[in-house]
């Protein structure tokens, strides 16, 4: 990209605003010297580096790097072997420990912000020279009392020395025979020593060294023999301190200066992440975002796509421009009033893709989608230039050679008033040639200009389109609305007469406009307010059509409540009308309960007998079993798929399996499984003499059971099912049948439970296995 291009563009106005939002010198400098690209990898990741820098701001508001300083030269200084001022020396440690954290928070967020996190691993670990420089340099910038063992060694010697000095000075000041001598009672340092005020009268009073004399003449300061040899040590003492504090700062240098390179890095990183949350706060001040960007190709040609696009520097005033240019043109010729909004539309096209390929986020709508430009140029502005003797015409064809002599593949070039400020035949001429020249050259190209002969050239032009910016009929003001597939008219004389150009030059310039031209800017505004009437008819249909759809909606939400509400009823009376069965039944079960304490043994006796009656009738007949003789059987070792004979039912079975520990055997009988005990089965010898089912179980017409189905069932019909089903198992001698209830609000299962508890046929109950229905089924074991 060339410099003027973007300098006519305003790309220069856009960097300084981003880099207003760093928080860092080097990334400040970044910004500032910020480029377009035209590798679409390189884009992309700066594009996505300023979403996950958006990403981060939402969930860490604060986050920031503000604090860090640009400790890089003072780095490299102590690399050469420079002893760096503790003040440097706490400024490094300060940013050391920024970066630290800055590290930290990426590593926590590196789900989120995976490219930011990445940037962030060029931080090296400065742990070691963090923790040296906290030791020995206070955040202020001074050095620490406990710098080193020996540094604390020798300011607790000064401090004694001091004492001992300050002690004996003053002895000497409350003598009676020194008193009188004395101009103050105090004691000073004068050049690093200290002193008494004496009388200049009396100095030859008191013997010592004069280190200095008052203004007036009237007062020396005076250090006393007695006092020489104790001032020489504390000296001796203040000499040694600064040597030791030499080689703290030389040796705390060095090894800043060891980790110079990985310093640089770090400060590399950190700029990189800042410049990620300028792009982030500046999108967030101007509405901004990352908009789509792909490489053209044959299946995929350059078009640019806005969708709602302002101007950056506009503001909220913007004006917002929807767009399509390239797919079914390449060309588009704006035309339309002056004053309305023609120079910023280039402007926005072409400053929105430089701002797109330097990877910042636009104020554009999100179906924005824009192509990789090798070249974006633009010829925008008045182009005089009195340095260099060029009339604005002369200035205006110079850039234009610029422009097709440097002409790319995949180019974009945007012409603002072409051909004008010339002669209007020859300047058309040249307009109509530049732009079949572009369109020639396959680039995309946007121009403006009042030619009329130009709008019918885009007219007629394959590859060219027209459009123009709307005005306000009435009051002949620019509406800043850009309508394609339009010419539209200068308005010139109109926009004159707004501007305050007196009445009767107006009156003048329209007589002198020949007819035609008349007729032309007559037939345009007529087409103006056709149009304008028509999208006032488009905008009262779309608003009926919403306000339709909006009571349709609210047709639908209130058919929706009324069948819930319709629902919940129905569903709370039979909750209710479920509570108070069971409540019934509950009241019924704990008078039954007590009665069938007082006759359970009865009951079973009773159940023993029916039984008895059932087996003497199934003997004679009711069951059949293949065979009226008794089978050859033995009492030997069961395996599964024998046959048997079940001794006291008198029927043929097949053995399923043994348990060995319980001794129990399963059997299969017909549609029945149930299992008995060992001693009441035999192994059969001989061969069965009828090959249907070895036993067919009636009690009463009804085939016995395993397992009770009662889901859907009602309350109060519970326990007579449950009876029925509780007498045909026992008068089958099943040893275990199953209740299936399921879950539900668990009435059913709470009922089943509380019945089976205390059946006088049951011997025990609990859930079902998980792969037989769990808790939504109950087995019962029966006596």
């Amino acid at each position: 990209m060339h410099e003027k291009d973007l300098t006519l563009l305003e790309f220069p106005r856009i960097r300084e605003i981003v880099s207003g939002y760093c928080s860092f010198t080097m990334s400040r400098a970044q910004a500032l010297e910020l480029l377009p690209s035209s590798e679409l990898d390189q884009i992309k990741r700066r594009l996505a580096e300023s979403a996950e820098a958006r990403r981060l701001l939402e969930l860490e508001p604060g986050f920031s790097v503000y604090g860090l300083s640009d400790i890089a030269e003072p780095a490299r200084y102590a690399a050469l072997g420079r002893v760096l001022e503790p003040k440097i020396l706490a400024e490094i440690r300060k940013s050391l420990g920024l970066l630290r954290r800055l590290k930290s928070k990426l590593d926590e967020t590196a789900v989120s912000t995976p490219l930011l996190n990445q940037a962030a691993l060029d931080i090296g670990d400065f742990a070691h020279l963090e923790k040296n420089l906290d030791k020995a340099i206070s955040p202020e910038g001074s050095l620490l009392p406990h710098a080193s063992e020996k540094l604390s060694l020798i300011r607790l010697r000064l401090r004694t020395k001091r004492s001992e000095v300050m002690e004996r000075l003053q002895d000497f000041i409350q003598s009676d025979n020194t008193r009188r001598f004395i101009q103050e009672p105090i004691i000073t340092e004068r050049e690093g020593r200290f002193a008494i005020p004496v009388k200049a009268e009396h100095k030859g009073e008191i013997k010592g060294i004069v280190h200095d004399v008052s203004n007036s003449g009237a007062t020396v300061f005076v250090e006393p023999f007695a006092t020489l040899d104790l001032g020489n040590e504390f000296k001796e003492l203040e000499i040694e301190e600064m040597r030791e504090i030499e080689r703290i700062l030389t040796e705390l240098s060095a090894q800043v200066g060891a980790l110079a390179p990985a310093i640089e890095n770090g400060l590399g990183a950190a700029a990189k992440i800042d410049f990620a949350l300028a792009k982030a706060g500046y999108a967030k001040r101007a509405g901004a975002r990352e908009v789509e960007v792909y490489e053209p190709s044959a299946t995929d040609p350059a078009m640019i796509r806005l969708d709602t696009a302002r101007h950056p520097l506009l503001g909220a005033g913007a004006v917002p421009l929807s767009i399509e240019l390239g797919k079914d043109f390449s060309i588009l010729v704006i035309t339309g009033p002056n004053t309305g909004g023609k120079t910023v539309a280039l402007k926005v096209i072409g400053l929105l893709c430089l701002m797109t390929q330097a990877g910042l986020p636009v104020p554009a709508g999100e179906k924005t989608r824009l192509p990789v430009f090798r070249g974006i140029f633009a010829d925008i502005g008045d182009e005089q230039s009195v340095q260099a003797a060029l009339s604005t015409f002369s200035g205006h064809m110079s850039n234009i050679a610029r422009i097709l002599n440097n002409l790319k593949e995949k180019s974009l070039v945007l012409l603002d008033e072409l051909g004008a400020s010339t002669d209007p035949q020859e300047g058309s001429a040249i307009a109509r040639a530049v732009l079949l020249h572009l369109l020639a050259k396959g680039v995309i190209g946007g121009a403006t200009s009042h030619f009329t002969d130009l709008k019918v050239f885009a007219h007629v032009t394959p590859g060219m389109q027209n459009a123009s910016f709307d005005f306000n009929p009435q009051t002949l003001a620019p509406t800043y609305h850009l309508t394609l597939g339009m010419p539209g008219g200068s308005n010139a004389i109109a926009t004159a007469a707004r501007f305050g150009i007196p009445a009767e030059v107006i009156g003048q310039a329209e007589a002198m406009l020949t007819e035609g031209t008349r007729q032309l800017e007559q037939l345009l505004a007529e087409l103006q307010v056709e149009k304008k009437r028509l999208t006032d008819i488009e905008k009262t249909l779309e608003r009926e059509k919403e306000l339709l759809q909006k009571q349709n909606q609210a047709l639908a939400l209130e058919l929706k409540t009324h069948r819930e509400e319709k629902q919940a009823i129905i569903q709370q009376a039979r909750d209710n009308v479920i509570e108070e069965v069971a409540a019934l039944q509950k009241d019924l079960k704990q008078a039954r309960n007590a009665l069938e304490r007082q006759k359970s043994e009865a009951a079973l006796l009773m159940a023993r007998n029916v039984s008895e009656d059932v087996r003497e009738r199934l003997k004679k007949g009711i069951w059949q079993a293949p065979d009226s003789a008794k089978p050859d059987t033995d009492e030997g070792q069961l395996t599964a798929g024998d046959r048997v004979w079940l001794k006291e039912a008198e029927v043929e079975a097949v053995v399923l399996s043994q348990n060995e520990r319980t001794g129990q055997v399963e059997v299969s009988s017909g549609p029945l499984r149930f299992k008995l005990g060992r001693e009441g089965v035999t192994r059969l010898t001989g061969k069965s003499k009828d090959p249907r089912p070895a036993v067919q179980v009636l009690s009463s017409g009804r085939n016995a059971r395993l397992e009770l189905d009662l889901r859907g069932r009602r309350a109060e019909h519970v326990s007579p099912m449950l009876d029925e089903f509780l007498d045909d198992a026992a008068s089958a001698s099943l040893q275990e049948v199953r209740v299936i209830h399921g879950h539900g609000t668990g009435v059913l299962r709470s009922i089943v439970r509380e019945l089976a508890a205390r059946h006088p046929l049951v011997a025990s109950l609990s859930a079902a296995p998980r792969d037989q229905g769990g808790d939504g089924a109950t087995m019962l074991r029966l006596k």
